[in-house]
């Protein structure tokens, strides 16, 4: 019995219904598909499946060149192979951004003939993967002599956009991969830097502090028995030494945040106490150089929540800075009530900071360079920065040169007279 109308619509239905199925577990195979291996596999399975070809080859542009990368057929192609552009049909695909439907391959001049006679190829459709410029091809190719469909051709066009996509996700993966492997990369070599950085800064400390404390020692003894005259160079030498000594305490407290020893212990801690030691550690040496000291006191009779300890260090490096670059003038401690913080603002008229320079200064050995030349290591207001960041105590910065530099650090106020904002 002949088939009717209808069986050849219900078979043109099902073969419409398993082309479908065979596009969708296309797309979720390639979704899945995480490198070129994969979504290459993934391609040459799916398209023989659609087409029905005798053999499937796909092509990845090389530059210049068509390389072969894989292939499904009946019997071996070009697999592993490159060959010039404009050489081959998968070049002229790629090229033009156009498919190539070829019933006869012998019979078209865009075929090099020679290349074709060992292998089982008769009729071939090419077509390009990705638009406006194609990254690769795919081949479909049968042993008999036919003329591939529209069918066909739609369907080797769908696998061909699905692939763009796919090797398109495969490039940002690898893009990616190659980017997150140069961070870890950069990572272990700032850690391996930082490492050798702080075993370096930490042998120094403990190799400079005996000699240091040995030639303070004999300092002291020989400044008692030194002529009138003789006694400048005892000053200059105590002098010398206490920078030595200062820029110690600076590599300690860079090793001991290097290493994670230092420990936050927050604790409501009057402010009084804070500025009182600070007086008392500092006022003398700001007017032994000839400056005048001012504490402001609005910020008595203040709780405010901080590290006692690291607050201090905080505030000894800010002290210490404007002394040491302050000629004459002033060195001013400022309270300020804000609200629920309390400002600490250390002032002073010396040099100053260049603009270009004001955003830099918190920066690790940065320093600021003045006709005077440079003094120090450039870890004072860099460990200011790093405790204050501990704390989350914020930390601010305004200088002209020439007029003076105001550093403030604000901390959490827990108790006090109210502030209006």
């Amino acid at each position: 019995m002949p088939p009717t109308d209808s069986d050849a619509l219900q078979l043109s239905t099902l073969r419409d219904a398993d082309q479908l199925a065979a596009i969708v577990d296309l797309n979720e195979r390639l979704f899945f598909a995480r490198d070129l291996t994969a979504v290459i596999t993934v391609l040459r399975t799916a398209a023989r499946r659609l087409t029905g070809a005798d053999g499937i080859t796909i092509v990845l542009r090389d530059g210049d060149l068509c390389h072969y990368v894989d292939e499904d057929a009946i019997s071996p192609l070009w697999k592993g192979q490159r060959f010039p552009m404009h050489t081959c049909i998968s070049g002229w695909a790629m090229l033009t951004g156009q498919p190539a439907v070829i019933p006869d391959i012998y019979a078209d001049p865009r075929i090099p003939h020679e290349a074709y006679r060992p292998t089982f190829v008769q009729s071939l459709v090419m077509v390009p993967v990705g638009a406006p410029a194609p990254v690769a091809a795919i081949g479909a190719y049968w042993a008999a002599r036919h003329t591939p469909n529209t069918n066909t051709v739609a369907l080797l066009g769908a696998v061909a956009r699905s692939a763009a996509l796919a090797l398109s996700n495969v490039r940002l993966l690898e893009s990616l991969q190659k980017a997150a492997e140069a961070a870890q990369t950069q990572a272990m070599e700032v850690v391996r830097a930082n490492t050798a950085r702080t075993r370096l800064l930490a042998a120094l400390n403990h190799d400079l502090r005996q000699p240091v404390h040995a030639l303070t020692l004999a300092t002291d003894a020989l400044s008692s028995r030194v002529t009138a005259r003789e006694a400048a160079y005892v000053t200059t030498m105590k002098h010398c030494l206490g920078v030595m000594t200062s820029l110690l305490e600076g590599v300690q407290d860079l090793v001991r945040m290097d290493n994670g020893a230092i420990a936050v212990r927050l604790e409501d801690v009057p402010l009084d106490d804070l500025t009182t030691h600070a007086e008392a550690t500092f006022r003398l040496s700001a007017e032994a150089k000839g400056l005048r000291w001012h504490l402001d006191g609005a910020g008595s009779g203040v709780t405010v929540r901080t590290d006692r300890l690291l607050a201090s260090r905080i505030l000894h490096n800010l002290l210490d800075n404007a002394i040491k670059y302050t000629d004459r003038g002033d060195v001013r401690v400022v309270c300020r009530p804000a609200g629920d913080r309390l400002w600490i603002d250390v002032c002073d008229t010396g040099r100053g900071i260049p603009a270009s320079a004001l955003g830099d200064v918190f920066e690790e050995f940065y320093r600021v360079e003045t006709r005077d030349g440079i003094d120090g290591l450039g870890l004072g207001l860099f460990i200011v920065k790093a405790l204050a960041d501990r704390l989350a105590h914020p930390v601010t910065a305004q200088s002209r040169l020439g007029s003076g530099t105001t550093i403030s650090v604000a901390l959490p106020r827990v108790s006090g007279p109210p502030v209006a904002d």
